[in-house]
């Protein structure tokens, strides 16, 4: 992960912020700490900065940190909050869980819980990133989606099965099947021949593993019959699903080589 993280550590004690942000700086120089002494003070202070993590106390006046952090919550759902706390305890934890917090860790003796709440920052951080640079991907490709010329569909995985996310109007026309009939369903149960079914479940098995196809020739049923595709693919970096790009050769030479 490059590049700075701007954490907000929130503590009553003004000596333990302070010491905290110093350990964290040299535990890892991407780290830049700031401090404040209320949540109120952390909420005016997230209002006007940019902050990639929270960290937290539970013990503080006026406002807890499990109050503090449903307010977070409230204008920034997605940044990560870990309650770094004295106050060790089940229903502590489950209170902070229930609010949504990111991580709870307990403070302790010595410095090597520096180390580890350092650890928990970048880590919470690196997730955070990875999932947005995914969605912005995703979200790139979905505005091409729609003016896509070849038969395109977005599916995700369930149970193994590549279920409907939504199709574009070229898939709608040369395959003829109508969106609200198929969304929502196994893609494979409407166009995988029955005797084609072994080699639809080997590319269900690639694309969850990550896999891409260039271009896999497969016959595929169209509500007018069996037509050949060159099948192409960009996959969800977690495997969980992706979009399945058809290009018609039908009217192609019968010498071709043969699809596996």
């Amino acid at each position: 992960m490059n590049g700075s993280i701007s954490v907000l550590h929130v503590d009553d004690e003004a000596g333990f912020a302070e010491m905290t942000a110093a350990f964290l700086e040299r535990e890892d120089d991407r780290l830049e700490v700031e401090t404040a002494t209320s949540a109120d003070e952390g909420l005016d202070l997230l209002a006007d900065g940019e902050f990639q993590c929270v960290i937290s106390d539970y013990d503080m006046p006026e406002k807890n940190g499990i109050e503090f952090l449903r307010r977070i919550r409230e204008r920034w759902p997605d940044l990560p909050v870990i309650l770094f706390t004295g106050k060790g305890n089940e229903e502590v934890a489950g209170d902070a869980i229930s609010a949504g917090v990111t991580d709870y860790l307990q403070k302790g003796s010595g410095t090597d819980q520096y180390d580890i709440l350092a650890n928990r920052v970048t880590n919470a951080v690196s997730k955070l990133r990875a999932e947005r640079q995914v969605e912005e991907e995703r979200r790139r490709f979905r505005t091409l989606f729609d003016r896509l010329s070849q038969p395109t569909v977005e599916v995700e995985y369930e149970a193994g099965e590549p279920i409907v996310e939504r199709v574009n109007p070229a898939f709608e026309e040369t395959f003829g099947y109508d969106v609200d009939e198929i969304v929502g369903d196994s893609l494979d149960a409407y166009i995988v021949p029955e005797d084609r079914t072994q080699g639809a479940r080997r590319i269900n098995r690639h694309v969850q593993d990550g896999g891409r196809l260039n271009s896999e020739a497969v016959t595929r049923r169209t509500a007018d019959g069996l037509r050949r595709f060159l099948l192409q693919n960009a996959v969800y970096d977690d495997g969980s699903g992706g979009f399945a790009i058809y290009s018609d050769i039908t009217e192609r030479s019968e010498t071709e080589e043969p699809e596996r």
